[in-house]
């Protein structure tokens, strides 16, 4: 760290939280990124160090830091080997969202056509129907039979909704018995994903063998199961010339692409981003239970649109949309994971942020909360929410004011697809049913979450109540 140094002069070292054995602060931005966000912001400034297990990170909190970060010259790139550890790298370090040069620039290209904005907007009717679908069957996971209303735990309640449509937007439609398939799949990845909250010293190549056994054993079953599973689709509907699935094999078997590479960018986009996706959608719906004011200016907005759903859920420009906006704003979720902190970026070349000159390659997070909380741009109300706050707002405006599914040529492939199937599943919701949250909602100001969890897992339940319109 001593190559980071004051632009004016000093030999003061950049402060931050000593390094705690084993893991230095990587556990905590995970576990309560809020929480070590406004502490660290107020112990330090507005850039810090912290550390994520033996690797230094530069966290920036300033808006214009961000911008002097992502503009000029210098190719962005991911940490490579990140320091999310050998579990972590073993399911998915050579996903699209992670690895580098000229094969992420080649996988890229061969994924757009699949998940590019005019793409999206053809599967719009697709991810509605899907929604519709979805919210028929919800009353059946009431938590409170005996009672008239429905009580579901708002996380579990949608789950399965992005976690499909994601699977089938790639593999085509699923049998019964391969949907309970790859929903089992994914039971072990969140067991997995949990590991690696505890992987401590042993994310190192060096020692990375010293890990659980158990968990060795386990994400090489997991390893073997999806490859088993892609494989088998490949076989079964190798005819289906027009799946994406099908074309991206063909990609493997001329070469363009690694088995490695398809597999992992699969396990990031349908498992690592399901929670992703479901924590949006969950924050969405708990922030509009809350206010029955803003329930029911958007259920008249959708009830508006009622002759023409789809073409209403493409749109930017509409009070549903602002809602999911603000959804983020206040659960903010960068990056590929769902974590209020980014992974860690660098840069080609040089940059000067918050004072300090940062040499080329030093490894940067982003902290989402306080670009999108604890930002003078959002005004004195910051932590209410407030949707209308993006009317008339201009796109330029929000570019580095609101931190949502990354930044630049790095952002998140699936942020097109998420925000049809948060808008889909949020107007499906709403176009039949009043919500109210349900018992003890939240802590403090915050809406109760599992912390033992490396995703942002909500433990809110909502009250549903069939509209009579």
């Amino acid at each position: 760290m001593s190559a980071v140094r004051p632009v004016n002069g000093d030999k003061m070292q950049m402060p931050g939280p000593e390094y705690l054995l084993p893991q230095g602060q990587a556990k905590e931005k995970i576990i309560a990124p809020s929480q070590m966000s406004a502490k660290w912001r107020a112990e330090y400034g507005s850039i810090y160090r912290i550390w994520n297990g033996v690797w230094p990170e530069i966290v920036i909190t300033d808006p214009k830091d961000v911008e002097a970060w992502f503009s000029g010259k210098g190719e962005h790139s991911k940490f490579s080997f990140t320091p999310s550890g050998a579990l972590f790298n073993y399911a998915m370090g050579d996903a699209v969202g992670l690895i580098n040069g000229h094969d992420w620039k080649v996988l890229r290209k061969l994924l757009d056509p699949y998940v590019n904005f005019s793409s999206s907007a053809k599967l719009t009717p697709f991810i509605f129907q899907r929604a519709m679908d979805h919210v028929q069957h919800v009353p059946a996971q009431t938590l409170a039979p005996s009672k008239e209303n429905i009580i579901v735990n708002a996380y579990r309640a949608v789950q399965s909704y992005p976690f499909f449509t994601q699977m089938e937007t790639f593999f085509g439609p699923l049998t019964k018995a391969q949907k309970e398939e790859v929903w089992a799949i994914n039971q072990t990845f969140l067991v997995l994903s949990n590991w690696v909250l505890e992987q401590g010293l042993t994310r190192s190549r060096l020692l990375k063998y010293f890990y659980s056994i158990k968990a060795w054993v386990l994400i090489r079953q997991f390893d073997q199961r999806w490859r088993t599973f892609n494989r088998e689709v490949v076989d079964q509907k190798r005819s289906q010339t027009e799946l994406p699935i099908i074309r991206l094999w063909t990609n493997v078997e001329n070469g363009d692409i690694t088995e490695d590479q398809l597999i992992h960018t699969f396990t990031e986009s349908i498992f690592a981003n399901l929670d992703v996706t479901t924590s949006v959608i969950t924050g969405c719906v708990l922030h509009i239970a809350e206010n029955k004011r803003i329930q029911k200016k958007l259920q008249m907005e959708i009830d508006e649109h009622q002759d023409n759903l789809t073409e209403y859920i493409k749109r930017q420009d509409t009070f549903l949309h602002w809602c999911f906006l603000e959804s983020i704003r206040l659960e903010p979720i960068p990056g590929t994971l769902a974590i209020a902190f980014s992974l860690a970026g660098r840069c080609s070349q040089d940059k000067i942020l918050g004072g300090y000159h940062i040499p080329a390659n030093t490894s940067v997070v982003i902290d989402a909360y306080s670009i999108n909380i604890n930002n003078p741009y959002w005004g004195p109300d910051t932590k209410d929410y407030r949707p209308e706050r993006f009317e008339g707002l201009h796109p330029r405006e929000l570019k580095y004011n609101l931190s949502t599914f990354g930044y630049g040529s790095r952002k998140c492939l699936g942020a097109h697809l998420g925000g049809k199937m948060v808008r889909s599943i949020v107007a499906a919701l709403l176009s039949q049913y009043d919500i109210d949250l349900e018992g003890q909602a939240k802590d403090g100001d915050r809406y109760r979450t599992d912390e033992s969890s490396f995703f942002a897992k909500y433990l809110a339940n909502i009250q549903l109540t069939p509209r009579t319109l």
